[in-house]
């Protein structure tokens, strides 16, 4: 008992929720069209009650029902339409935004406190089902269109039966109550009403709350799925980094290299140049120039070394630019051609073919997968033909080999990723070939696969101009 206890306590006094930004914007978002909500509710519940009660009169016509009691609903329903029009109005004002769930229980408190002492004043004589009939639809609508808090409810709830009892032993001090017409059991009514009114919008509340943080995690899991291509590629990278480390030793010796020699031999110049005779200064300074030549070469190339390995290991990079596929697979080439067997040919037709505006770090990532996977197809003996053209509005990036080939089963799940037990141990399958599709569909471009078992398998990369 006393966890239940604790846990509808819990209900009624915590506001984690509120504690997230977002969901507080979501909840006030709501509680705005809550209490728009309730303002055209009270308008129209009035306007109801008003054409029942006068239906009901004519349809059982009595003495006492004349046109006093007429006029006095008619007043009743038009401070109620009133109270309504007024709720509408100051949803369009700045503290409507500001407060939306404030101004709605208020709305409903003022509304139904009206109602009662319009009652009270105006036709004490009539029967009062017209108040309990109020109340219970301004309370749902509180907690179903807000939706309220628990304790906003309660507070609600609580506050409009205090009215009523106050208003109804006003009413019985001064005698102003019909006892013929009004009834007692309808207080009790709000009591057991407000309680179900207040776990009811705990319930709705706590949906609310798992609905909200549901959405999070989609979100969140979206986020990470649409990322997922990217980190494939990059794990799958690491292998291919530690050949491009090999691939780019000589490409960083050899400038590095003469860099080094070309300052040493400038340092000896410039001191001889000091002591030279005045005949020999311009075979120095004609050797100096040339040095500088060479070490403006020697930079260049470093930069361009620097500029290849960053393609490989910056796969996040989302800058588009135009970039030419024909340098991007010929950094690829310099990545695969250390590790390759002398039995592996691997040839190049590149014609001249228009830039395309892409990611080029990941063109290079899904370029190195597509021709590291044509390689291992060739069993360590076989040929490998890259080809660029252009069809149209695209350029196509063709890779073909001449290796064992795939049937047309294998072709049809070539994309689907999964996983595979291999000498006992589980490996990836077909994720490097997934990614590299996502990537090139996010490019606006296209893959296509075709084999032959025993002949080879053709690949060809469409990209948009």
């Amino acid at each position: 008992m006393s966890m239940d206890f604790g846990r509808i306590w819990g209900y009624l006094t915590t506001g984690a929720g509120e504690q997230d930004a977002l969901f507080s914007v979501d909840l006030q978002r709501l509680h705005l069209v809550g209490l728009q909500v309730m303002g055209w509710t009270e308008i129209t519940v009035a306007g109801f009650a008003l054409l029942a009660q006068t239906l009901a009169d004519a349809a059982m016509p009595s003495p006492a029902r004349g046109p006093a009691l007429y006029f006095g609903r008619t007043s009743q329903a038009a401070l109620v339409v009133l109270a309504g029009a007024l709720t509408l109005a100051v949803a369009r004002t700045r503290a409507g935004r500001a407060a939306p769930a404030f101004l709605l229980c208020l709305s409903a408190w003022f509304s139904s406190a009206l109602l009662i002492g319009s009652f009270l004043l105006l036709t004490p004589h009539a029967p009062d089902e017209y108040i309990a009939a109020h109340i219970t639809t301004v309370l749902l609508v509180a907690i179903i269109a807000a939706p309220l808090h628990p304790r906003q409810t309660l507070m609600l709830g609580s506050s409009i039966w205090l009215v009523y009892v106050a208003a109804f032993l006003a009413g019985a001090y001064w005698k102003l109550i019909d006892w013929a017409a009004w009834d007692i059991s309808h207080l009790v009514f709000l009591v057991p009403l407000t309680l179900l009114s207040t776990a009811l919008s705990a319930v709705l509340y706590e949906q609310r709350k798992a609905n909200y943080r549901a959405h999070q995690e989609s979100i969140r899991l979206t986020e990470y799925l649409a990322a997922a291509p990217v980190r494939a590629l990059l794990s799958e990278n690491a292998i291919s980094v530690g050949r491009l480390a090999a691939a780019l030793t000589h490409e960083l010796n050899t400038p590095l290299g003469a860099l080094k020699s070309s300052i040493d031999t400038m340092i000896v110049l410039a001191a001889k140049q000091a002591t030279a005779p005045p005949e020999a200064q311009p075979r120095l300074v004609a050797l100096q120039t040339e040095l500088r030549n060479s070490v403006n070469q020697c930079m260049d190339r470093l930069k361009n070394v620097i500029s290849r390995l960053q393609r490989f290991i910056d796969l996040h990079h989302t800058e588009r630019k135009p970039s030419d596929v024909n340098e991007i697979l010929g950094d690829v080439a310099i990545l695969l051609k250390p590790g390759l067997s002398d039995q592996v040919r691997l040839e190049f037709n590149l014609l001249a073919v228009p830039r395309v505006t892409c990611r080029p770090q990941q063109i290079t990532a899904v370029f190195s997968s597509l021709l590291s996977n044509a390689i291992n197809a060739v069993n360590g003996g076989g040929r490998v033909l890259v080809s660029t053209d252009k069809l149209d509005s695209v350029v196509r990036i063709r890779v073909e080999d001449n290796g064992h080939g795939m049937d047309d089963g294998q072709l049809e799940t070539i994309f689907d990723p999964g996983f595979k037990e291999t000498a006992g141990r589980v490996s990836t399958g077909n994720w490097s070939l997934f990614s590299s599709r996502q990537i090139i569909f996010e490019h606006g471009g296209e893959i296509q696969i075709s084999s032959i078992p025993g002949k080879g398998t053709t690949v060809d990369v469409l990209l948009p101009i």
